[in-house]
């Protein structure tokens, strides 16, 4: 049950948050089928980036790296990639002449800026991952920069370069990002898009 499963959390808000799943789930019945649809599509694909994730790492021992570079952008558009296109989406069954761009181009640029916003997190938090057994950067790059996951603290110099070009992929995102805001018709709706990227720019 949902208050068996919050009294193993130590966060107050994940663990209220639990508690409430019963009324979150009537809600989501509740919604149009279209909206119904595109929630549980886009939770669905989250949920397999974040089960990946479970797999990838396991808790103790030393730094775990991704396994190659595919597979970082897998996570990334796994858990943030569909977030930009569901927002897309919604926007543009709901609100009238939303961007001024064709629907399937500002799909796409939701789902890159997704990406970049995700990649922002993980060349920011490199430092804490590592600490806590997890290395989002691919091992076959590390290899060829001659570094692994467990060197980095002891080499961080051979890192770099690894580090940087996946800083200058997560800085393209926010650029797609900036340009989706730019075409977004309302200025309300726009508010709610251009803090983000600019925010993530200026975290790089």
């Amino acid at each position: 049950s949902a208050e068996q499963f919050a009294h193993g959390q130590t966060d107050p808000d994940e663990r209220a948050l639990i508690l409430r799943l019963p009324q979150l789930f009537v809600a989501l019945q509740g919604l149009p089928a279209g909206d119904l649809a595109d929630v549980q599509a886009v939770l669905k694909r989250i949920v397999r980036g974040q089960c990946l994730d479970l797999v990838r790492f396991q808790a103790g021992g030393p730094p775990r790296a991704l396994p190659a570079a595919p597979a970082l952008p897998e996570s990334t558009d796994l858990v943030a990639g569909p977030v930009g296109e569901f927002w897309t989406d919604l926007c543009v069954r709901h609100l009238r002449d939303y961007a001024s761009l064709p629907a399937a181009q500002m799909r796409a640029l939701g789902r890159s800026f997704g990406c970049g916003l995700q990649l922002v997190n993980i060349v920011r938090d490199a430092g804490m991952d590592l600490a806590n057994g997890r290395c989002y950067f691919p091992a076959d790059r590390l290899a060829a920069a001659g570094v692994d996951a467990a060197d980095i603290a002891r080499a961080p110099q051979r890192f770099i370069p690894v580090w940087r070009r996946w800083q200058a992929l997560a800085a393209r995102g926010m650029d797609d990002g900036m340009a989706y805001a730019l075409a977004v018709r309302s200025r309300r709706q726009r508010a709610a898009v251009a803090p983000p990227a600019l925010l993530g720019a200026r975290t790089l």
